[in-house]
């Protein structure tokens, strides 16, 4: 009863994020699994791939901070829907254009597009919860996103083969409609000023200070740091892992991809996993959650890599290779489950309400340069043939990431300590 009143009680505004990111994430994961793919047809070098999905993870880095100032200014719900109806147009245009060169340029807008709507979309949702419910609130969206990545590789595996351009056009249809969307039922959460005149000193404070007060905190920008790693494993398993297992297992599948098979079985296990795993984590220790949590996940991505050559050399046929697949994934999305959420839940805290979105922002360049380094030493690794040391140098990153976690708690109660002083 416990579990079901916490979701009823849950915020308005949470729920039209959850049911938007549940049908977003099936339009987009019907698409990004196959972009490389799409990507290879089109350029000459996986190089160029590399580079192309590299780039876009860069401009977010420009566009996000600018974005969170935004949207703590002027309010949430105007960035999320700029976002989203900019992403929209974008995601036609791949369709439409060809050449390096073009795609180079829209994978740069995409990234500009993007980097809007993730500082003022998480800002919304730590508006809307005191900091104990935040960690089951960033779970649920992460249910709502998760429902699509079962649904989307599924969708994709059939749309591709009739047509590859048809994936960027339903993903820019399901785009529009969520903007327009949003537009008609969010409501603004941006905090109120007590007056007029904070209003206008808070409009007044100068983007040079606003960066001294993030480049002064130092646990900032520890978690940022530490998680540019983790964002280049995210970046991967999303990204050249298909090519993996296509170069990997060919002579095993075919042309079938046992990897929209995985990330559904991924995603289905966020599904009915995720928010009793958030729920249960919310009053844990926020250092050793991340401790666990990303251990695991390391040691997932260490075996997603050494799992093709190992079993392809004891002579495994493809129904238990898929078997053993599926064990490394169930275990690497349970340390994903865990460590997920209580990750933005740890920016929201930390961040002072004025500043809150730009927080985000902030907290979002692990998920920018590691988006960014991630696909680049891919490519470069794919080319020289090495793709199993791409997925062992990210995977030992992961776990030391995970070992510096054990020194978070200490560190917050620190920094709470000195500003106690301060005060």
């Amino acid at each position: 009863m416990n579990f079901l009143k916490k979701l009823k009680d849950m915020d308005r505004n949470v729920w039209i994020r959850v049911i938007g990111e549940t049908i977003t994430s099936s339009a987009m994961m019907m698409l990004m699994p196959f972009f490389a793919l799409y990507l290879e047809g089109k350029v000459d070098s996986m190089l160029k791939v590399g580079f192309i999905m590299s780039i876009s993870p860069i401009a977010s880095l420009f566009g996000s901070m600018a974005g969170g100032r935004l949207a703590d200014l002027y309010g949430r719900k105007r960035m999320m829907v700029f976002s989203t109806l900019g992403t929209s147009l974008i995601l036609v245009s791949f369709a439409l254009v060809e050449g390096y060169t073009a795609f180079l340029i829209l994978s740069i807008l995409l990234g500009i597009s993007n980097s809007f709507f993730n500082p003022a979309a998480s800002a919304m949702v730590a508006d809307v919860t005191e900091p104990e419910e935040r960690t089951e609130a960033y779970g649920l969206l992460r249910v709502g996103s998760n429902v699509g990545t079962v649904i989307g590789p599924l969708l994709g595996s059939s749309v591709v083969y009739f047509s590859k351009d048809s994936l960027f056009y339903i993903a820019a249809i399901t785009l529009g409609l969520y903007s327009i969307a949003q537009l008609i039922l969010l409501k603004e959460t941006l905090p109120l000023e007590k007056n007029v005149k904070e209003k206008q000193d808070k409009t007044r404070i100068p983007f040079k200070k606003v960066m001294n007060i993030i480049i002064s905190d130092k646990l900032l920008l520890f978690y940022v740091a530490t998680g540019v790693i983790i964002s280049m494993g995210f970046s991967q398993i999303e990204g050249m892992l298909p090519l993996y297992f296509k170069q990997s297992f060919n002579s095993h599948f075919g042309e079938w991809n046992p990897y929209p098979f995985l990330m559904s079985l991924n995603g289905l296990l966020v599904v009915l996993f995720q928010f009793p795993i958030s729920s249960y984590l919310s009053n844990r220790s926020i250092g050793k959650t991340m401790f666990y949590g990303t251990i695991l996940f390391g040691l997932g991505i260490l075996s997603i890599g050494f799992a093709p050559p190992l079993l392809l050399s004891i002579g495994l046929g493809k129904w238990m290779i898929l078997f053993l697949l599926a064990i490394i994934f169930i275990y690497y999305t349970f340390g994903e489950m865990v460590m997920s959420p209580v990750q933005m839940t740890f920016v929201a805290n930390i961040a002072p309400e004025e500043l809150r979105a730009t927080y985000m922002a902030v907290g979002s360049m692990k998920w920018t340069i590691g988006g960014f380094l991630g696909p680049l030493l891919g490519g470069f690794l794919f080319d020289l043939k090495l793709g199993v040391w791409l997925f062992i140098i990210l995977g030992t990153g992961v776990v030391l990431s995970g070992v510096m976690y054990r020194s978070l708690d200490e560190k917050v109660a620190l920094r709470d300590n000195q500003q106690g002083i301060a005060q």
